[in-house]
């Protein structure tokens, strides 16, 4: 994606060009790879509800983004707390540095309510992350060959 705030929101406005004749009516299931600051991603949505969606579900290839990418663009950002993640551990928190390993740890109580705090600024019916472990498992490599720096803090380089 651009870095250009502009440019994110022309590509973005691209990405879905909604048909009322699919979507009024429907419950709509919306795949992506992930969400990073959810900005676009609560766009997307909101445009779904106004063509007529009567319940969306997004379901993601990656985990939650917890931590912003140290070595690529993927989760670049100028402060941790654009993550949509990050965001909403602050919210729960009132820090958002606080227990990061628990809220990386798919399925504990933790990681399920910043995936509901998530799915709430997004306006989902049900929003669900891939776990680290099936990531890993469907790469087909050890993880200790793989950085997972964004979802879980850990780099092996």
């Amino acid at each position: 994606m651009p870095q250009n705030q502009v440019m994110r929101d022309l590509v973005a406005k691209m990405k879905l060009i909604p048909n009322r004749a699919m979507i009024e009516g429907k419950r709509i299931i919306f795949c992506d790879d992930s969400i990073v600051r959810g900005t676009q991603m609560k766009d997307n949505v909101q445009i779904l509800y106004e063509y007529g969606a009567i319940e969306v579900h997004i379901r993601l290839a990656c985990p939650t983004l917890i931590h912003p990418c140290e070595f690529l663009n993927f989760s670049a950002s100028r402060s941790s707390l654009d993550l949509a993640g990050r965001k909403a551990i602050m919210e729960i928190e009132g820090s958002d540095d606080k227990f990061l390993d628990e809220y990386a740890r798919a399925g504990s109580e933790k990681n399920l309510e910043m995936i509901e705090k998530i799915r709430e600024r997004l306006g989902l019916t049900s929003l669900a992350f891939q776990r680290l472990e099936d990531l890993v498992e469907a790469i087909g490599l050890p993880k200790d060959k793989l950085c997972t720096h964004c979802w879980d803090g850990s780099s092996h380089f």
